[in-house]
């Protein structure tokens, strides 16, 4: 069975429904992603973990930073989650390259999602997060050839079920919101 674009970008968005960039009209409550300064918009977190807080701010020169003061843990995991589904947007709606701050956002997520990842969904991870970044930088779905749409259907799915069962987050229901 040969997975489409399509295809591919449903099951990512199933698995990452809720990693949010918030702050965008959704008609949900929630902390901005970005907050606007003299020189531009500046990234800042929705969620939390052991390196950083809720409505930090985030290097745009190096978003990734923090993630370095991380490590796999089950409760900072399954709080990220949560924190991002319960901020009731998504970082695949309405993106673009010339959001700079949803970008780097994206990116500081993806990171430190992937060093908190327990064992059983770290792999996982290392598939959905390049998947993730590339479609906020560049505003659409990638083009996977049949492998890579088929690893990335397997990852989503992977994260999903771990989601649901580990962490009572159930990511698929919140793609539906």
């Amino acid at each position: 069975m040969t997975l489409t674009r399509r295809a591919v970008a449903a099951a990512v968005l199933a698995a990452v429904s809720g990693v949010g960039v918030v702050g965008c009209s959704s008609g949900h409550p929630a902390t901005p992603a970005s907050v606007s300064v003299s020189n531009g918009p500046v990234a800042v977190r929705w969620w939390s973990n052991g390196a950083a807080q809720v409505g930090s701010t985030i290097d745009a020169s190096r978003p990734g930073a923090l993630a370095g003061k991380l490590s796999p843990s089950r409760t900072q995991y399954c709080t990220m989650l949560r924190q991002t589904v319960a901020s009731g947007t998504s970082i695949l709606s309405g993106v673009g390259a010339a959001d700079p701050a949803r970008y780097t956002a994206t990116v500081a997520f993806v990171s430190e999602l992937q060093k908190v990842a327990p064992s059983e969904v770290a792999s996982a991870w290392r598939v959905l997060g390049p998947e993730i970044e590339t479609i906020v930088k560049s505003g659409a779905l990638p083009t996977p050839n049949a492998t890579a749409a088929a690893q990335a259907a397997a990852a989503a799915q992977t994260v999903g079920a771990d989601a649901t069962k580990n962490c009572g987050v159930d990511l698929a229901a919140a793609a539906k919101h």
